[in-house]
């Protein structure tokens, strides 16, 4: 693959999202928070909403692993398998697993959106064991896990909605202390509509037949980024699951400074009451599988049978990009920097998954936009952009191509 010059995850937003939300800068309302911090000791048992759950870890850094919590999700993880599995594992195995991961990408989740429904029809797109997003990621991958009777809303979603009714301009409230230049309360609109209770229960019920859905936010306070088990959350059936869903879908898409940021309240066990301050996932990572340092085979051997694994990666970005001067403006300037920062970032994700991969003996699928996709936005959603990404995604789904078993600038 060519040198990337991609717009990863919140960098995918850098150059429109920045200029744009500059731009329409009108007098707005975005409110300014009072915040009770949670102190760094008790980060580790602070529970969100004060919900807590013996069968399962509900979320997890994403950086690091102590033995002790790697210890325990193996177990719970492995007890999970071994009641959805009992007929294979009896058997002698081995177990097939396929996993979905989705990056961010703003907008650019069109792609990934039209990609699942032509798989669809292609008629082999398989169940997904487990399915990760950040960003964009998180909302299709959040559709993708309930599986293809849910592509007609990813549709809808990333084809008919535009900036205004996602986005309020509010650039004078953040210089006057507000948090963020936009206000999104359109957007977490959007995500209370349409991830009713009815779709929780349903994440529920499929986290229990052994599937996984994994969400990625960033915990600014820790600069960390934390992994949210978030069907494990929905089968807790705790009256503030479907709450801190929605707070955790919006959370990782939240862009710092251009959307605001969203204050998780936290409880620890002797009752004490904080909050965390989480943003998009993409400010830490621009793509996820597991924490790094769980090793896959370390499951297998808990369960006493070998999973055959199978990944495909998402990249709701290109990997290459034409040559083009940048005007000698601040915000050309800084959305260009923001997003060759992060294009570093983001490759450093896939080629950390890669080497996951290469250790657990995964077999390894990865796509992004083609370089030859040249369709322009006129604005941050634009609704006659993200339909043509969409159709382009549908078409590459049905044909089955455009994946490769390596990351970018990778030479086998």
């Amino acid at each position: 693959m060519a040198r990337t010059t991609a717009d990863w995850g919140l960098g995918g937003l850098a150059r429109r999202a920045i200029a744009a939300l500059v731009l329409l800068a009108a007098a707005g309302c975005t409110r300014v928070i009072a915040r009770a911090p949670a102190p760094e000791t008790d980060l580790a048992t602070a529970a969100p909403y004060g919900i807590r759950w013996d069968a399962e870890v509900l979320r997890e850094f994403g950086d690091a692993l102590d033995p002790a919590e790697r210890d325990l999700i193996i177990a719970q993880r492995a007890a999970v398998l071994r009641r959805a599995f009992a007929d294979d594992i009896a058997a002698g195995g081995p177990i097939e697993q396929t996993s979905l991961a989705l990056s961010g990408g703003g907008p650019d989740g069109a792609f990934a959106a039209g990609l699942l429904k032509g798989w669809t029809e292609r008629g082999d797109r398989p169940e997904f064991a487990a399915v990760t997003g950040i960003s964009t990621g998180a909302i299709v991958a959040l559709f993708a896990f309930l599986g293809p009777e849910h592509d007609a809303t990813l549709e809808e979603i990333y084809t008919t909605y535009t900036t205004d009714q996602l986005l309020t301009r509010s650039f004078f409230s953040a210089l006057l202390g507000g948090t963020a230049v936009s206000d999104t309360s359109g957007y977490r609109r959007l995500i209370e509509d349409y991830v009713d209770e009815e779709i929780v229960e349903a994440l529920a019920r499929e986290h229990e037949r052994g599937r996984v859905l994994l969400i990625g936010t960033t915990n600014l306070d820790a600069s960390r980024p934390v992994i949210w088990n978030v069907g494990a959350i929905a089968a807790t059936r705790h009256p503030n699951a479907r709450r801190l869903i929605h707070d955790v879908v919006q959370a990782s898409s939240a862009i710092p400074a251009a959307f605001p940021p969203v204050l998780i309240p936290v409880r620890t066990p002797d009752g004490r009451r904080y909050d965390e301050m989480h943003v998009d996932g993409g400010a830490t990572q621009q793509v996820m599988l597991f924490t790094p340092d769980l090793p896959m085979r370390m499951i297998d051997a808990a369960l006493g049978v070998e999973i055959d694994r199978t990944l495909y990666v998402v990249i709701n970005n290109k990997l290459d990009k034409p040559y083009e001067p940048v005007r000698p403006r601040l915000v050309s300037i800084a959305g260009k920097a923001a997003s060759s920062l992060l294009t570093g970032s983001g490759s450093g994700d896939v080629y950390r998954i890669y080497a996951a991969a290469e250790r657990d003996g995964t077999e390894l699928n990865v796509i992004a936009i083609p370089r030859d996709f040249d369709v322009e936005a006129t604005e941050v959603f634009d609704p006659v952009y993200m339909k043509a990404l969409f159709d382009l995604g549908h078409g590459l789904g049905l044909a089955g191509d455009g994946w490769s078993p390596y990351p970018p600038d990778y030479a086998p």
